[in-house]
C-alpha cells in the first residue's frame, strides 16, 4: 500500500496556520480591545475645580498662562489656579534617575560630574548641566520591586549628614567627597584614600546633604510628567506651537509638548490637606499595631497608587483612624477620592467619614481594596474644624491602608492660605 505524502502533511500544515492566525488575532484583539489600550487611546482627563472631569488634550498656553484643551472638538479654556490636575503620572520604567532637592525626577544617562555640576542626557530634554546643590542624587540601577523603588527614592530626598555617599550593589556603603564621574567610574575621597568604583556596582550616588539649596515653597509651583517617567515640580510655564517651556533646576528647559502627559497645579485655588499641620490625629488599633498617618505616602510609606494610577499629592491613613484640621478662613469645599491603596493587593475594606464642626456631612459606602476611587465633595463654607475619618468595615482591619488621594481645601477665588 502506498501513501500520498501530500494527503498526509496538508491537514496539518492547515491546522498549523489556522492556529497560528488564531493567536495572531487574539494578540491583536488584545492589543485594540484589551483596558490598558483603551486607556492609552483615550485622552488624558481633565480635573476641575468645579464640574465634572472630563476628558481633553492641552493644545496650549495663553500668555497669560490660562490652559486651552480640546475638548469634543471644542475649546476650552481655563485658568489654572481652577485646574486640579490633568492626566496622570507615568512610573519611570528604568534608571538612571536624577533625583532633585525638591523630590522630582530626571530620567537620562550621566555623561560625568565634578564637583558643582552633573552633566546628563535625557532623551526628551538633550543634554543639561544640573547644579549639585539643586540635587539629592542619582539611582544608577532602579528596583524592579515598586516598595524598594519608592524606599530607595524616598532615602535620597531625604538623606541628612554631611559628605556624599555611593551605595553599592552589594549593600556596601562608601562616604567620603565625590571627585567626579565619569561614564563608568565614580571617584570618591574617602578617610582610607580615594576610592575608583565603577558604575556597574553602584546602585545609587547621595550628594552632600549639607550643599542642597532648600526650595522656595512660596513661588508658584507645578508638577510636570512626562512619557519616560520624569517628573519635576517647575516654577513657571509656557507653550508654543511645538514645544514646552518650563524653568527647573534653575534653568529654562523645553522639550515636545507631546511629551508633557501630567500636571498639577500646588499653588492655585486648590489647598492640598498634605502640606497643612493637622490639629490632631488619633488611630486606634483593631490590635495593638499602631499606625501613623502618611504625607503623600500611604500608611506603609510607599507612594499613593490606586486602581493602577500613582498620585503625588493626598493622605494615607489605616482604619480606626481621625485626623483633624483647622479650615482656614475662605475654604468653600473639601475635595478627595477615597480608595484603598493598591499596596493592599486588592484586599481591605473601610468606610470614610467627613465632619466639618463635629457634624457629619459626608459617609461613603463601604469601600473595598482593588475598586475605582470615590469622589468626595463636601461644602466646608463658614466651618472651623475638619475631621477625616476611617473606619473599620469588612474583616476588622485587615489591609486597610486608606488613601485620601489628592484631599484638597478648595479656596475662595483669589484668596491665598498659609499652609
Amino acid at each position: 500500500m502506498t501513501y500520498r505524502v501530500d494527503k498526509i502533511i496538508m491537514p496539518w500544515k492547515l491546522n498549523l496556520q489556522f492556529a497560528i492566525c488564531n493567536y495572531q488575532f487574539a494578540i491583536i484583539f488584545a492589543l485594540v480591545f484589551s483596558p490598558a489600550a483603551a486607556a492609552l487611546a483615550a485622552p488624558p482627563l481633565a480635573v476641575p475645580i468645579e464640574g465634572k472631569p472630563y476628558p481633553a488634550e492641552l493644545v496650549s498656553i495663553e500668555q497669560d498662562e490660562t490652559l486651552v484643551f480640546a475638548v469634543d472638538g471644542k475649546t476650552n479654556r481655563l485658568p489654572p489656579a481652577d485646574l486640579v490636575f490633568w492626566g496622570a503620572p507615568v512610573e519611570p520604567r528604568r534608571g538612571p534617575l536624577v533625583v532633585s532637592a525638591d523630590g522630582g525626577l530626571l530620567a537620562a544617562d550621566v555623561l560625568s560630574a565634578d564637583k558643582d555640576r552633573l552633566e546628563v542626557d535625557s532623551e526628551l530634554f538633550g543634554r543639561l548641566k544640573l547644579p549639585l546643590e539643586k540635587l539629592a542624587g542619582v539611582i544608577f540601577r532602579l528596583p524592579g520591586a515598586v516598595r524598594l523603588r519608592d524606599r530607595l527614592l524616598d532615602r535620597l530626598a531625604a538623606a541628612a549628614g554631611e559628605g556624599d555617599r555611593l551605595l553599592l550593589e552589594n549593600g556596601d556603603e562608601l562616604t567620603g567627597a565625590l571627585d567626579g564621574i565619569d561614564e563608568k567610574t565614580a571617584n570618591l575621597q574617602t578617610e582610607a584614600g580615594p576610592a575608583n568604583v565603577e558604575l556597574a556596582r553602584v546602585d545609587a550616588a547621595i550628594f552632600n546633604p549639607q550643599l542642597k539649596s532648600k526650595p522656595d515653597a512660596k513661588s508658584p509651583r507645578v508638577w510636570l510628567g512626562f512619557s519616560d517617567g520624569s517628573r519635576m515640580l517647575a516654577k513657571t510655564l509656557s507653550m508654543d506651537e511645538k514645544n514646552l517651556h518650563f524653568t527647573v533646576f534653575g534653568q529654562t528647559v523645553k522639550t515636545a509638548a507631546k511629551n508633557l502627559v501630567f500636571m498639577q497645579l500646588l499653588s492655585g485655588r486648590a489647598a492640598y490637606l498634605s502640606d497643612f499641620k493637622p490639629r490632631e490625629y488619633r488611630h486606634v488599633p483593631y490590635l495593638s499595631i499602631a499606625w501613623p498617618y502618611q504625607n503623600d505616602r500611604n500608611v506603609e510609606g510607599g507612594f499613593l497608587r490606586a486602581a493602577g494610577r500613582l498620585h503625588l499629592k493626598g493622605i494615607g491613613m489605616h482604619s480606626a483612624a481621625r485626623l483633624s484640621y483647622d479650615l482656614p478662613g475662605g475654604t468653600r469645599r473639601f475635595q478627595a477620592e477615597a480608595a484603598i491603596d493598591d499596596a493592599a493587593a486588592g484586599e481591605g475594606s473601610v468606610r470614610f467619614r467627613v465632619f466639618v464642626d463635629g457634624k457629619e456631612r459626608y459617609t461613603s459606602p463601604t469601600v473595598r481594596g482593588g475598586a475605582a476611587p470615590l469622589p468626595i465633595d463636601v461644602e466646608v463654607s463658614g466651618g472651623k474644624r475638619l475631621d477625616l475619618v476611617v473606619d473599620f468595615a469588612d474583616r476588622a482591619d485587615v489591609q486597610d491602608r486608606a488613601d485620601w488621594l489628592d484631599a484638597r481645601l478648595i479656596m475662595e477665588r483669589a484668596k491665598q492660605t498659609e499652609r
